[in-house]
């Protein structure tokens, strides 16, 4: 082979959500956001998270078909390459305790014999942040000689405070304390000058013109009392429709229907088998599942077992 089954492991972690390495295990990767280290101040960009899930070990042509392609051999050649680096990873791991996918992440065995996996973070998968690096944020920090000299010389400052100095501060601070006495004793006459003039009106009119006046004022009310709750209504209309987040679910999809009695007899049929089977309706088809989860994983983990019944079953995320 060209390249290593690693190799084409993590060239499909770039696009996939979940790629399955068969009779081993499934990586399901989900997004994570920018990070900032507080104690270390490394600012890290967005990247994607990567568990490892022991029980999706069916396969699902995904890597295989991969493998194949790039390759430029048949998928029943691939397929062989493929467990054959299995079964080398399995020994490894049984023996060791240990076992590194380069650029993927560590497999360690634990007392309970169960698989750990550790992702190995040099290796960005998210396609949104090629290029970007890790930055360290340095943070200001002022030398402690630098304060020390700056206290020594307002020390120096307050111990040559003589009494001159006290004597032409004060000929300066007094007259200052008497101009704002004034200006508060005086803030009442000048609150009661700014009301009269507020209540002035610029607008002078004939005793004739008061009925016309009146009715252009009621007219206007009416108008405002109109307006106003659309106004609204609207705002909080447009609120509500930017905080509300729709929750995610995962359906396993059993089969398609443009007719509603089709899709009935197979919903019942499927509640019969004790799955909590529903219809998804749209314009023009009927979607039968055959249960709803609200993680991805726990999807995945349930088509994995109804593909050995159905191996047309997929997912429908809402």
């Amino acid at each position: 082979m060209k390249n290593s089954i690693e190799y084409y492991i993590s060239q499909l972690l770039y696009k996939n959500d979940c790629v399955i390495v068969m009779n081993f295990g499934g990586f399901v990767c989900s997004s994570i956001s920018a990070n900032l280290n507080k104690k270390t101040g490394i600012l890290t960009p967005p990247n994607k998270s990567i568990l490892f899930n022991s029980q999706l070990k069916d396969n699902d042509g995904l890597l295989i078909n991969h493998i194949a392609q790039s390759e430029g051999i048949s998928q029943e050649d691939a397929k062989i390459n493929l467990l054959k680096f299995v079964d080398q990873s399995l020994k490894n791991l049984n023996k060791f305790k240990s076992c590194r996918f380069d650029k993927i992440g560590l497999f360690t065995l634990n007392t309970e014999e169960n698989i750990i996996f550790t992702q190995d973070l040099k290796t960005n998968y998210n396609l949104n942040s090629f290029g970007f690096q890790d930055i360290i944020n340095n943070e200001i920090t002022r030398d402690n000689s630098e304060i020390i000299e700056e206290s020594l010389k307002l020390i120096k400052k307050k111990n040559n405070f003589t009494t001159k100095r006290l004597l032409k501060a004060a000929a300066i601070i007094i007259p200052l304390i008497g101009i704002s006495f004034l200006s508060i004793t005086q803030e009442d006459r000048i609150n009661n000058i700014y009301t009269q003039i507020a209540n002035i009106n610029p607008i002078s009119f004939k005793k004739d013109n008061l009925p016309e006046l009146k009715e252009q004022r009621n007219k206007e009310i009416i108008i405002n009392q109109e307006i106003q709750p659309e106004i609204i209504d609207n705002e909080v209309s447009q609120v509500f429709e930017e905080v509300f987040i729709p929750n995610q679910k995962f359906y396993i999809i059993a089969g398609a229907f443009s007719i509603e009695k089709n899709a009935n007899n197979l919903k019942n049929r499927l509640n019969l088998w004790n799955y909590n089977s529903t219809i998804i309706k749209n314009e023009k088809m009927m979607r039968v599942s055959y249960d709803s989860f609200d993680s991805k994983e726990q999807a995945l983990i349930s088509l994995s077992k109804i593909r050995k019944e159905n191996p047309q079953a997929w997912i429908l995320t809402i």
